[in-house]
């Protein structure tokens, strides 16, 4: 199988909810690419696009939101062990939400971990019966199938006394195994892509390390492509083959994950680098924070959308014009004037 083959491509997305007080942006032209068998991190502040671009590929968004524009291309896996460069991309975004293709590709080829497992699963269906529910949807086999395949499951992601565990209701559960569970559902059909949404939110350190080696090692079983979104940069550092930067619904930097955490170029993420407390500095004043606060989607910057808290604008120029993305030697793309013509 070629592993530089991509499996999905985002070309211009666009996403836009229409509110009362105006229309929100908030995907606006997203460009980015998955491989096979890679993981891939979306970084940036609260409020930049990173879930709603998730949502935008499994035609998740809800009213008053809709995506406007652009392609989201799924190159779909023929089977395991065979590259798919022949077979026909797939444009989700020109799919309607609820047709019978895009509900055969979501959870089947395309699963999501969605960032609260406790107001994610249903209270009162036992654990097994949600994860049987995500199986019979896809497969037609029987219920005595479908409950081995749960168990399982709930085996493979550790689960102790699974046999038992699949008659538990989620309350019954602690976080950490509520989250194991979204994994298993997520995983009940084997997709070529998983959607991970801040998977370890609200949980203590010690569970956010058995969560991430856990997503890891079924990578590894199930050859599947990761797309990791999270706050944490060190998750990122440790665990990604690439990694996407995100500020108010721009992609503005995308590099191999030893590059942009050696020499990032965007001044953005060159800011989130430096807010990073690191192991044995000095304890010297306060950590470096990004100066200025994101601006209001209702009324975006124009020209760059970061210009107004940058310290390397170019007043004239930064205010006025939107930049293009730029295509570094290095692999490196980045969307800044400091780089264009």
């Amino acid at each position: 199988m070629n592993e530089t083959a991509p499996l999905l491509e985002i070309k211009g997305l666009k996403t836009h909810f229409f509110l009362d007080e105006g229309t929100v942006k908030a995907v606006e032209g997203v460009d980015l690419t998955i491989p096979r068998r890679t993981t891939v991190g979306i970084v940036g502040e609260s409020g930049c696009g990173k879930s709603v671009t998730a949502y935008s590929i499994l035609q998740l968004v809800e009213r008053p939101g809709r995506i406007v524009a652009g392609q989201i291309l799924w190159h779909p896996p023929q089977s395991k062990d065979t590259d798919s460069n022949g077979a026909e991309a797939i444009d989700l975004a020109g799919l309607k939400p609820n047709s019978r293709q895009m509900r055969a590709i979501r959870g089947g080829q395309i699963s999501m971990i969605f960032q609260e497992p406790l107001s994610s699963l249903s209270p009162v269906h036992t654990v097994g019966d949600q994860i049987g529910e995500a199986i019979l949807i896809h497969r037609s086999i029987s219920r005595a199938e479908v409950r081995m395949q749960v168990i399982e499951l709930l085996q493979r992601v550790g689960i102790p006394r699974p046999k038992h565990s699949l008659e538990a209701y989620p309350f019954q559960l602690s976080g950490g195994m509520r989250q194991r569970v979204m994994i298993a559902m997520a995983l009940a059909c084997r997709p070529g892509l998983l959607i991970a949404d801040e998977p370890t939110t609200a949980l203590d350190v010690t569970t956010q390390a058995q969560i991430i080696e856990l997503m890891l090692k079924l990578q590894q079983d199930f050859g599947m492509s990761i797309l990791l979104i999270t706050h944490n940069l060190g998750v990122v550092a440790e665990t990604c083959d690439q990694v996407v930067v995100m500020y108010l619904g721009e992609v503005v930097e995308q590099a191999d994950t030893h590059t942009l955490f050696t020499d990032p170029k965007h001044p953005y993420t060159q800011a989130l680098l430096r807010s990073i407390p690191k192991f044995g500095q000095r304890r010297q004043g306060r950590i470096e924070a990004i100066k200025g606060m994101v601006p209001d989607p209702y009324n975006r910057p124009q020209g760059c959308v970061f210009h107004t808290r940058c310290p390397q604008r170019i007043l004239g120029v930064c205010d006025q014009v939107t930049p293009s993305i730029t295509h570094l030697p290095s692999g490196t793309t980045v969307r800044c004037h400091l780089y264009g013509e």
